[in-house]
């Protein structure tokens, strides 16, 4: 090894060395600055609090002052509004449910409002009944009207009246609106009504403005009546009123069936087609009366 190649190997360690050495005086020249930034903190503290037991206010106690009355005015604002938002939630939920609980109570009076109006007009119904009743001459039973019973070729009604409470075959059937039909078939405790517009039904009936007789029948698949055997002469206008006739004590004289509603005259034959509207709305019955015959006075076989 040469002589110059000795001196850069020395020239290399020392420099190392003189490195290290730097870098431990940085490493020492900050612990001795922050021990330094400390004590200068420190000393400024006690000067700080020295005036302030002195009553003597400096820059530093304005620059304090601002600084936490800023910090506090926000936590301040950050508190209420916080307090604020919770009394709002409370306040929606509580809402909530005093809405939830009112518009239950609405159900529960919307509810008995309909029922108390669905007895007022069955109060209505019954009293119009009784009155109607009371006009009759024949004794009469109410009955209530259970089920509609209708095809294309038929039209009834049940009812909840049967042989138990005297309800025989071919009795008539009306309602204050006018007549209804007859009971076909009889159960013990429910009975079948023909009703008019029944094809199978059959009514004496008159005119009332011309007395024009005839008989009353259903047709199929329509809603309406035709009278029967009306001789083309006889006199009869669209809306006059159809009317029962006491044939066979079934039905009161002069009880209203329908309104003509059609007239048509022929040339040719001897009968005309009249078509008649029933005066009863039979699909929005709900109570009907029961027709017995006149209870006739007992004769006295005893001779005088």
């Amino acid at each position: 090894m040469t002589k110059k190649t000795q001196n850069v190997l020395k020239d290399i360690v020392t420099l190392d060395v003189n490195t290290h050495k730097i870098k431990a005086l940085v490493a020492g020249g900050r612990k001795y600055s922050f021990l330094a930034l400390l004590t200068i903190t420190i000393c400024v503290l006690a000067i700080y609090i020295h005036q302030h037991r002195q009553g003597r206010t400096t820059r530093m106690d304005n620059v304090l002052v601002l600084m936490t009355g800023v910090v506090q005015q926000n936590f301040f604002y950050l508190g209420r509004g916080s307090r604020a938002l919770a009394d709002h939630y409370i306040l929606l939920v509580n809402a909530k449910k005093q809405n939830d609980e009112l518009m239950k109570q609405l159900d529960v009076v919307k509810n008995r409002l309909a029922l108390l109006q669905d007895i007022q007009l069955e109060n209505r119904r019954l009293r119009e009944a009784l009155e109607f009743e009371e006009k009759l001459e024949q004794p009469v039973l109410l009955a209530h009207v259970v089920a509609h019973d209708a095809s294309s070729d038929y039209f009834g009604l049940r009812i909840d009246k049967g042989s138990v409470d005297g309800v025989k075959e071919g009795l008539g059937v009306v309602s204050p609106a006018g007549v209804v039909g007859r009971i076909l078939q009889v159960t013990k405790h429910y009975s079948i009504v023909q009703t008019l517009i029944d094809p199978a039904s059959n009514i004496d009936v008159v005119i009332q403005r011309s007395r024009s007789r005839g008989i009353l029948s259903g047709q199929s698949k329509q809603l309406q009546c035709k009278i029967k055997y009306l001789d083309r002469l006889e006199d009869v206008m669209v809306n006059d009123v159809v009317v029962s006739t006491d044939f066979g004590s079934i039905f009161p004289n002069g009880l209203v069936v329908g309104y003509v509603n059609v007239v048509i005259p022929t040339t040719t034959g001897i009968l005309q087609t009249v078509l008649v509207k029933s005066a009863v709305d039979i699909f929005r019955l709900e109570e009907v009366s029961i027709v017995f015959p006149r209870l006739e006075p007992e004769k006295n076989s005893d001779q005088s």
